[in-house]
């Protein structure tokens, strides 16, 4: 009898390894199943849950493909509420990666084929999310979805932001990295000056917020500045004209702010 135990024996450990083994492979699967059938949502479903997470500030317009692959307009507004949308040239295009789904990583290479002079990948994992570093061109005139002051003062003009690698943790809403915006060449609509000039703002992204430093690479209205970016944004500088424009911008620097100690205080 002893023999014939230790002969069964070997016998269900084999059969429950074998067990464990397809249960591993059925869980597997199930993933595999909830994975695709995510991914194969419309393209139309994340343009209605972006639209929504951003307030209607960032919207994807007619959006085709489905969650995995799919291509889309992007355009800015000002929010819910707003009237009036700038939209981008070009077709925004993104591609989610199998595998690293697998693993508990979205995995997606983003391009813009009028604006982007390559992808760049992004990733997001339950702890944060990292992005490659990268650039953009884009129309002045996108600025006015950010609201005031741009959708008062309408900009005209070449706008280029790059970034480094960018990071960030959810806890605690961490991030880290740098961007460099440029505007080139800039105009209003409500001024018939042109050029205004052109300008550059950096964005230090430090802890759960940012840090905003403007100045001026050519007038002749000079504007620099600084501000934090985040729940508690705002913006504290100055705005001043050369002596042979301050007749022409004297209404846009009544625009701005008020007039003190020569100079325009800009306040936002």
């Amino acid at each position: 009898m002893a023999r014939l135990e230790a002969l069964r024996l070997p016998r269900r450990q084999a059969r429950t390894a074998r067990g464990w083994q397809r249960l591993r492979w059925a869980l597997v699967g199930l993933a595999a199943v909830i994975v695709t059938t995510v991914a194969s949502l419309p393209a139309t479903w994340m343009a209605e849950r972006i639209a929504t997470e951003s307030q209607r500030r960032v919207l994807l317009a007619d959006a085709s493909g489905t969650l995995w692959r799919g291509s889309a307009t992007l355009a800015l507004s000002a929010g819910t509420g707003s009237q009036t949308a700038t939209v981008l040239p070009g077709r925004l295009t993104w591609d989610v990666a199998f595998w690293p789904l697998l693993a508990g990583t979205l995995r997606v290479v983003v391009n813009q084929d009028a604006a982007m002079a390559a992808p760049v990948a992004l990733a997001v994992t339950p702890v944060g999310w990292t992005v490659q570093s990268g650039s953009i061109r884009l129309p002045a005139a996108m600025l006015e979805g950010i609201g005031a002051p741009f959708n008062t003062l309408r900009p005209d003009g070449a706008m280029r932001i790059d970034w480094s690698a960018l990071q960030g943790r959810f806890a605690g809403n961490q991030k880290s990295g740098h961007l460099t915006v440029q505007l080139d060449q800039m105009s209003a609509a409500v001024s018939r000056l042109r050029p205004l000039g052109s300008y550059r703002a950096d964005v230090d992204l430090t802890g759960a917020d940012g840090k905003l430093q403007l100045k001026t690479l050519s007038g002749p209205l000079y504007l620099e500045g600084s501000g934090t970016l985040g729940r508690g944004a705002r913006f504290e500088g100055t705005a001043r004209a050369d002596p042979d424009a301050q007749t022409q911008l004297a209404g846009l620097l009544g625009l701005l702010g008020r007039h003190e100690n020569n100079v325009t205080r800009l306040r936002f």
